[in-house]
């Protein structure tokens, strides 16, 4: 859990997530849904915060601690696996976070590499003959897009 607040930290040197680290860290672990909303997100990330906020002395940095920050994983692990112990409840929720961010770095590490080699070799027959299949089955990586590297996981399956 610690590791995932550290992800989503950013590059500002504090140890308190803001708001769009917050959302980003949900975005990027696929927790939003139709009975999580971006504006259920936010309200959960400001009540949190403020009472985590108001029980410590120190004022310097605004944002959410790790404290806070495990209460609200906390609480999105026994919305997501209502039916399980509280401790697989939260071990399943990392396992979640770290599939999806594991499919997240894997795309940007190919997109990555093929951006730095120039994007997509040259291809010399038609258009029409230069199609995905092809250019896999020859050993090239797939087109960089939103629906490259999604992957079914019969145990992750969002509810």
């Amino acid at each position: 859990m610690a590791n995932l607040f550290i992800r989503f930290l950013g590059i500002k040197g504090t140890m308190k997530l803001g708001p769009t680290g917050f959302r980003t860290f949900i975005r990027n672990c696929k927790l939003s849904s139709s009975s999580l909303s971006m504006a259920a997100v936010d309200i959960l990330y400001i009540d949190i915060t403020r009472r985590w906020n108001s029980m410590t002395m120190v004022h310097q940095d605004s944002g959410m601690g790790l404290q806070a920050f495990v209460e609200a994983f906390f609480y999105l692990a026994q919305r997501k696996f209502k039916m399980l112990p509280l401790h697989e409840q939260v071990a399943s929720l990392i396992d979640l976070c770290e599939y999806h961010l594991s499919l997240l770095d894997e795309k940007r590490l190919v997109c990555g590499r093929s951006a730095t080699s120039g994007g997509r070799p040259p291809h010399s027959g038609t258009p029409q003959e230069a199609t995905p299949t092809a250019q896999r089955a020859e050993g090239h990586p797939p087109p960089c897009t939103n629906s490259a590297l999604k992957l079914s996981h019969s145990r992750h399956a969002l509810s």
